[in-house]
């Protein structure tokens, strides 16, 4: 794999390459300014001189006479892996214990061959596991296999030319339609959580984990300031700025279970099936709620935010050394998710007319009537039914979550 990085610097455009090779990884300096043609010329004489160096160098390794199971080599990878990474987000250890232990734990590692994963992705697709998961699987695979290597308890990866599906990114963004079809679909719960990522732009594990001591009451209103990611792919922003629709959806007189405002729900995971039962009902297709963080950097952009800004909210790294040497965003971050506020009233008030004009981007104060007929399905059917259902139908519900 290669890839050529240009680097903004005072002297030029600096050209470095990445190339992967053998389970090493090369970041040469091409130079300064080159044009694609020079970039070339320059990478393909830096990949030769890296093969060259290479084989003359190699050794060929023996198999060990006792190559260790896949399922024996992991402890060792999981322990490097978490001198690594210090703050891992467990999907290693979920994709290891969930699907490639039960595929190839009892083989050794010397029998995991080209064969044996050409089944393993038929096995997942077949299970309609999404394509980016299975990259991400076939990753930790990898990186098993090469470690197994590094540790000379296996010759050679076997599995290097595996055929990985390429995951493409999605640009899904909600349409005003489809968050209006929500809302009357949705719980209180629920659409409160979608209005806190259309004005937070936060993943949903972090929405769910928000908690009251996050709350910080400055000069200029109600800040957020969130737990830090759990990777670098992670990032989230140090502190976001909570406009009227978000305080709206947070500020609510529901008890809370041990200060966590979506206490409800465990995790991420356990909210993530109430949301595909809501967009299941509301008939909107092919919607994952990380699209809604797309929603929110798209409509911050087409309020007039500066794109530097969207980053900052965003919680990503900025280029340069912006990060180290730029410190006073307040001011500006809060008026791009005022921005937000008034812009997300618009689209939805778009979406409904001008008679239901003021309830367009509030948490629904009544049942909706797609409710009403749920319940009574339900009941008529000896179903159980779903705990929210039930509350947001008592008197004590009434009026929550305005934003009046």
């Amino acid at each position: 794999m290669m890839n050529i990085h240009r680097i903004p610097t005072s002297k030029g455009i600096r050209s470095v390459l990445t190339y992967w090779y053998q389970g090493i990884r090369y970041r040469p300096f091409l130079g300064i300014n080159l044009s694609a043609d020079k970039e070339r010329e320059a990478a393909l004489k830096v990949i030769t001189a890296i093969h060259k160096n290479t084989a003359e160098k190699q050794v060929p390794r023996s198999l060990p006479p006792e190559s260790p199971t896949f399922g024996a080599f992991v402890p060792t990878y999981l322990q490097y892996l978490k001198a690594k990474r210090r703050d891992s987000d467990q999907r290693n250890e979920k994709a290891l214990t969930l699907h490639l232990i039960p595929q190839f734990g009892s083989k050794r590692l010397a029998d995991v061959r080209m064969e044996d994963g050409l089944i393993y992705l038929e096995k997942r697709r077949a299970e309609k596991a999404a394509e980016g998961t299975i990259e991400r699987e076939c990753a930790v695979l990898s990186a098993v296999l090469n470690l197994a290597v590094e540790c000379e308890a296996l010759d050679k990866n076997r599995l290097r030319r595996l055929p990985v599906p390429q995951y493409v990114k999605r640009e899904r963004v909600a349409e005003s339609w489809e968050l209006q079809k929500i809302q009357k679909a949705s719980s209180q719960e629920v659409w409160r959580v979608v209005i806190l990522a259309l004005q937070t732009g936060m993943r949903e594990s972090k929405l769910i984990d928000i908690h009251e001591e996050w709350l910080v009451q400055r000069g200029d209103g109600l800040w957020l300031a969130p737990s830090p990611g759990r990777s670098s792919n992670k990032r989230v922003a140090k502190a976001i700025p909570i406009n009227d629709l978000a305080r709206a959806a947070l500020r609510c007189d529901l008890p809370r279970i041990g200060g966590r405002f979506f206490g409800r729900w465990k995790d991420a995971n356990s909210f993530k099936h109430r949301w595909l039962e809501t967009i299941e009902r509301a008939g909107v297709h092919e919607l994952h709620f990380h699209d809604l963080r797309h929603t929110f950097a798209t409509w911050l952009l087409e309020a007039g935010v500066d794109y530097i800004v969207i980053e900052k909210l965003l919680g990503h790294r900025l280029p340069g050394t912006g990060d180290l040497y730029i410190h006073d965003w307040d001011s500006r971050l809060r008026d791009a998710v005022t921005r937000l506020a008034v812009l997300t009233e618009q689209k939805l008030r778009e979406e409904i007319g001008a008679k239901k004009q003021e309830k367009a981007f509030q948490v629904p104060l009544e049942v909706p009537p797609s409710y009403l007929e749920l319940i009574q399905n339900r009941v008529s059917s000896g179903k159980m039914v779903p705990r929210d259902r039930i509350e947001l139908s008592t008197p004590a519900f009434s009026g929550l979550c305005s934003t009046n």
